[in-house]
Formats: structure tokens, C-alpha cells, sequence
């Protein structure tokens, strides 16, 4: 790989790694979410260097093609990402119904107050 291509990935990842770090310290963006992003800014910056690391590991697993190692260690890598918000997104649905449905009985539980005062209201005049 190409010096430059090496400087532009590493600088893409160090950019990547730094956007999330200061999102999250300027609480924009939640602490649990952030670590997948910083893993992959991380990533990035190591993937500039991986080349040394891939080629060897491709040979000794006996992949002639070493970037389709590249492939199916980022589609693994996509693969748990995705598990990872999937259990976000379901965790974030339940809390949702639950709050749904506080407030469902909060607002009964008001209309039914609301009932009492005005039977006591007009019971009164």
C-alpha cells in the first residue's frame, strides 16, 4: 500500500476517533453507542498498518486472495455491529411500551380524578 493511502487512512480514523470522543464529552452523543464508533476509528488507524499483519495471516490460513480476509473479517465485524444495536433498538422498544403504558394509567387514573371532582362539585350545589 501506498504512503499517502497509509497517511489518508490513518488520518481518517484519528479524525473519526477524535469527532466521537469530543461528541461524547460535550454529551451529544451516549457513552454506550460511542464505544462501536470508537472501535472503528480505531480500526481505521489500525488498518492503515494492517496490510503487514493480512498478508502473512492470508498466506498461512492458505487464502490466496488476502483482501477477501479483509472481507470476511469486516463482515463479521458488520454482523456484530449490527447484533449490538439490534439489542439497542429492542432494549430502547421495551422501555418505550412500559412508558406507553405509565402514562396510559396516569392519564386514567387523572380522567377518574377529574370524574370525582366534578360528582363532588355538583353534589355540592
Amino acid at each position: 500500500m501506498a504512503l499517502s493511502v497509509r497517511i489518508f487512512i490513518f488520518m481518517m480514523g484519528t479524525i473519526l476517533f477524535i469527532m466521537i470522543f469530543e461528541l461524547v464529552r460535550r454529551k451529544k452523543f451516549r457513552e454506550e453507542l460511542s464505544i462501536v464508533w470508537l472501535l472503528i476509528g480505531f480500526g481505521l488507524i489500525f488498518s492503515s498498518f494492517a496490510d503487514r499483519i493480512i498478508d502473512p495471516l492470508a498466506r498461512r490460513m492458505g487464502i490466496s486472495y488476502p483482501p477477501a480476509l479483509v472481507f470476511v473479517i469486516i463482515s463479521f465485524l458488520l454482523v456484530l455491529a449490527l447484533l449490538y444495536f439490534s439489542i439497542v433498538v429492542s432494549d430502547l422498544k421495551g422501555k418505550n411500551k412500559e412508558l406507553s403504558q405509565k402514562i396510559a394509567l396516569m392519564e386514567y387514573k387523572l380522567s377518574k380524578l377529574y370524574q370525582e371532582k366534578e360528582k363532588q362539585t355538583g353534589s355540592n350545589l
